[in-house]
């Protein structure tokens, strides 16, 4: 029973509950699956939809000895939130997903000062972890004249990912399973599953990699 009480502590520790119980009761989610921290901007379009499959979404988390800084989370009209599992989103980051498009998470963790536009799709399977200061944008948000490539195209970051500092990974993008984005990188091509890739453009420097957070 203590162990019980004390899980549920730390859980709750630093979260606000009228705001965390106000928007889960506006999702009709009653059992909580959305937990939001201080100074977070938090909304969800009255038309926005939520997917709950388990676990739990925490947004605006702190580390330990850390304070919490600005951070957002926007679910247009129309938009489309899956939750598949435990995610936790640290302080400072800004989450956005656009009218018509939709986030899907799974067992993973995003780090201080991330971003996240969404206006397609952005996919994040299970033991993703997204380090500091990474950009995810699955969109150019304006067509240059006479193109044939789509300015919007899907994101997918596979299982067992590791997204280094200051990466940015753009549209059409897919990350393989167990591979590794070096920091500083900008990652425009798929990336095969176990794979090492860093730079500008980001190219393979290894590959049948192994890795452990």
């Amino acid at each position: 029973m203590f162990s019980k009480i004390y899980n549920i502590k730390t859980i709750l520790k630093d979260v606000r509950l009228l705001k965390t119980c106000y928007y889960n009761f506006k999702c009709n989610h009653y059992s909580c699956p959305i937990f939001i921290y201080p100074n977070v901007h938090f909304r969800i379009g009255s038309k926005a939809k939520i997917i709950h499959n388990g676990g739990r979404l925490k947004v605006g988390r702190r580390w330990t000895i850390g304070r919490f800084f600005p951070s957002e989370f926007i679910i247009a009209d129309n938009g489309t939130l899956e939750i598949n599992d435990d995610f936790e989103i640290y302080t400072g980051c800004s989450i956005v997903v656009d009218s018509g498009a939709k986030l899907s998470l799974g067992k993973s963790k995003i780090n201080l000062n991330s971003r996240i536009a969404v206006f397609n799709s952005i996919t994040i399977g299970d033991n993703v972890y997204i380090s500091e200061n990474a950009t995810l944008r699955d969109s150019d948000n304006h067509a240059i004249s006479g193109s044939a490539t789509n300015h919007s195209a899907p994101i997918t970051i596979g299982n067992n990912v590791l997204i280094g500092i200051n990466s940015t990974i753009l549209k059409g993008v897919t990350i393989g399973d167990g591979s590794v984005i070096a920091a500083n990188s900008l990652v425009n091509k798929t990336v095969p599953p176990n794979t090492l890739v860093g730079g500008v453009p980001a190219k393979i420097l290894r590959e049948n990699i192994t890795w452990n957070l």
